[in-house]
């Protein structure tokens, strides 16, 4: 908590007053010196600091990023489903030079390579970029692109495409 050191004066006296943060003080005092009130006025302010807290100690030591170093191949993977709009292989070549070329040290180089690949997602889509619809088999039958899209395989549909009851469900299950 924050608090101020409020100097009021008169003359050749002078009063402090300690105000917590948040809390106004006034622009005089009245202060009793002898037999007679006086009134000081506000000539100034000091703010004084709560002391400051410290830092934890890093636990992991910061190491430096290897020249060969890629990430596990399930955390490419889990990168590529969710930030589409970035080619991560060129994107971790990129991360990994500019590691080098500016010194950097991490405690946790996957972690940071997580980051760069969402930030870099987050620049592309804040700069236009869409996702483009799923790409149609060359050839495609209505009746395929009809099971492709509500989820069913063909020989299923073929089987079931006389029960009604079973396409309205289909259909109102909609589409995959």
């Amino acid at each position: 908590m924050s608090r101020a050191e409020h100097t009021y004066t008169l003359d050749e006296l002078t009063v402090q007053l300690v105000v917590p943060d948040g809390v106004t003080a006034p622009r005089f005092v009245d202060v009793k010196r002898g037999d007679e009130i006086v009134r000081c006025r506000h000539a100034g302010v000091r703010n004084l600091r709560a002391p400051a807290k410290r830092k934890p100690r890093q636990e992991s030591p910061l190491t430096k990023i290897p020249a060969d170093w890629v990430p596990p191949a399930h955390e490419v993977a889990g990168r590529v489903a969710e930030c589409p709009s970035v080619n991560v292989e060129h994107e971790t070549a990129q991360f990994v030079d500019w590691a080098i070329s500016k010194g950097e040290a991490r405690a946790d180089w996957l972690a940071a390579w997580r980051k760069w690949i969402r930030s870099t997602h987050a620049r592309n889509v804040e700069r236009g970029w869409k996702p483009t619809r799923p790409t149609v088999p060359v050839g495609e039958t209505p009746e395929q692109k009809w099971c492709r899209e509500h989820g069913v395989t063909v020989d299923e549909y073929r089987a079931r495409k006389d029960d009604r009851e079973w396409v309205e469900r289909i259909k109102r299950r909609g589409l995959v």
